[in-house]
């Protein structure tokens, strides 16, 4: 193990995998070759290539395979009833199709769940009874970038029970290809509440803050084709433009709830 400021670097899934995120003491763990080359790249291509990969619904700067809860919102943050008809509708069906294109290899999201699950104890979220879907592909493509913002399932669905029932909220990444230039993620150690957020919000933005508002990231990480990082998404994160090339990974989120099992969803 290695460890920065900011960053725990790990040599694979240790048991404590998560203890400097729900300490407080990291801003990131980071697990180099999480995935193979080989099979990153052949799961990228397969990816790129799915025929429902397509813009956000209120975010179209950026495309993805499988629904985001976040999709299910509204710009005043009300939910949208048929959108949120239409994300548990194909959950099911958009995690197989996501597993089929990791095949031949073992899917990394569905061996990042079995060792937290090993380790922690991991149930999937759910709407009333229904699953929620997890493991969304996200690309970004040349010139796009993710503005600073945080995640709370609290706030972007104060209806939804689960979010009152969360104690913390992660972030995992996994990379299955980067641009060559840019795509750097960029971590603060800051928890902006509701009103610093909308002090910073960027003009014409949903969701981000204006960069020229916000201080200086607390580190950045040039994060490479196979890693898996984790992050505390209650904190500010943004990623860096792509400057040349595509960037391509896989992602859910974690809900941290104490003495109960994790939750999972994207």
């Amino acid at each position: 193990m290695t460890t920065t400021p900011a960053v725990v670097t790990l040599a694979g899934l240790d048991e404590g995998l998560l203890a400097p995120l729900l300490d407080g003491s990291a801003l990131a763990v980071r697990v180099p070759g999480f995935v193979a080359p080989t099979a990153a790249g052949h799961m990228a291509g397969r990816l790129a290539a799915h025929p429902s990969l397509s813009a956000y619904r209120n975010t179209p700067e950026l495309v993805r395979v499988g629904l985001s809860h976040y999709e299910t919102h509204d710009a005043d943050g009300t939910t949208n009833d048929a959108a949120l008809v239409d994300y548990l509708d194909a959950a099911e069906q958009a995690m197989q199709e996501i597993r089929v294109c990791c095949a031949p290899y073992e899917p990394p999201l569905d061996r990042l769940w079995k060792a937290l699950d090993a380790s922690y104890g991991l149930e999937r979220a759910r709407i009333a009874d229904t699953p929620m879907f997890a493991g969304v592909c996200r690309v970004f493509p040349e010139g796009s970038e993710l503005l600073p913002h945080n995640d709370s399932l609290l706030r972007d669905a104060p209806g939804l029970p689960l979010g009152r029932e969360l104690d913390g909220q992660l972030a995992a990444n996994i990379y299955l290809r980067v641009p060559e230039r840019g795509g750097e993620l960029q971590l603060w150690d800051l928890r902006p509440d509701e009103a610093q957020l909308a002090d910073w919000r960027a003009p014409a933005s949903t969701y981000g803050a204006d960069r020229r508002l916000v201080p200086p990231p607390a580190c950045e990480i040039p994060v490479a084709a196979g890693d898996l990082v984790i992050v505390d998404a209650t904190r500010l994160h943004a990623v860096s433009r792509q400057e040349r090339g595509t960037r391509i990974g896989l992602s859910c989120f974690l809900g941290v709830r104490r003495g109960r099992p994790l939750v999972y969803w994207s």
